[in-house]
């Protein structure tokens, strides 16, 4: 990896507090919420690595570090923010967009003249209002997937015993836990997320259904009627479902955990849902990975 293709983030932020006369706690705000919006590149934070910097860590990173609420702690922040690279490409296409000042260990020659004929709108990152929103909306999903998760174990115990009563304690957990999921994915507006929430949903009710058997007139003295049966539907354990490929995934995540690469297994599982299996939704996706790795690493 070329060292000149990037730069600290830590030096980033202070070149853009010492131009613009912002302090670099506010600075570093404006860097953290414009990534979580999606106004830079993708690959633009990174790892020395090279692994790809989760922006919603990043966020939670800079939120604890300025003394807001997160769900990391504040010596997680400070490795994570510590180790950030940024990519001098993402900088330039950033500031190119958004009228912003090169940092100025970043400037050549070229630049400083092309600086004086057009002068940026701002010297340092502008507002991004929409952060705290959309980084709200985005660890909403984080929860989401964790539930959709736990729902899909619980039709997992069902398509295993097919035939079996269902049990009342049974059905109090999936309407507790769906109300969870429900409330979560009503919070991250992911239509994705309302998409598989929508199909656990039906397959509960598929698999719940009650089928009478059909009762035909019967000699006196003859055998009883069997009782209703719970309708045999859905996929049979492991199949279609890319145990194989996804406990490849499921390997590199936990190596990623334990490394401190990321914080959060949903993190880790959205670093890898490109090259998971199948032709799933990316939410589909990232939630089987999250399943896959409860059931492989159930500590």
């Amino acid at each position: 990896m070329a060292v000149s293709k990037y730069i600290l983030l830590e030096d980033l932020v202070n070149d853009w507090a010492d131009q613009s006369g912002e302090l670099p706690l506010l600075t570093l705000r404006r860097v953290c919420d414009s990534a979580v919006c999606g106004r830079f590149p993708e690959r633009t934070f990174l790892r020395p690595s090279g692994h790809l910097v989760d922006v919603l860590e990043l966020h939670f990173a800079m939120r604890s570090h300025i003394g807001l609420h997160a769900p990391i702690t504040h010596d997680q922040a400070t490795k994570l923010l510590e180790g950030v690279i940024v990519s001098k490409a993402g900088i330039r296409s950033f500031c190119e967009h958004f009228g912003v000042a090169l940092p100025s260990g970043m400037h050549s020659l070229k630049t400083r003249a092309l600086q004086l004929i057009h002068r940026p709108n701002h010297l340092g990152p502008p507002d991004c209002p929409d952060g705290a929103l959309v980084a709200a909306r985005l660890e909403a999903a984080e929860w989401a997937l964790g539930k959709l998760g736990t729902l899909e174990k619980l039709l997992g115990v069902l398509r295993q015993h097919p035939n079996r009563a269902v049990f009342d304690s049974e059905i109090d957990s999936w309407h507790s836990r769906y109300e969870d999921a429900r409330s979560m994915v009503q919070a991250s507006r992911d239509p994705q997320l309302r998409e598989e929430l929508g199909d656990l949903e039906m397959e509960w009710k598929r698999l719940t259904t009650i089928e009478e058997p059909a009762v035909e007139a019967a000699p006196q003295g003859s055998r009883s009627p069997d009782l209703p049966q719970r309708r045999n539907v859905g996929r049979p354990p492991g199949s279609g479902s890319y145990v194989l490929e996804d406990l490849k995934l499921v390997d590199e995540m936990r190596a990623d955990l334990f490394s401190g690469a990321y914080t959060s297994l949903a993190a880790a599982a959205r670093a890898r849902v490109s090259r998971a299996a199948g032709g799933g939704t990316e939410a589909s996706k990232i939630r089987r990975l999250i399943t896959r790795y409860d059931e492989r690493y159930p500590d």
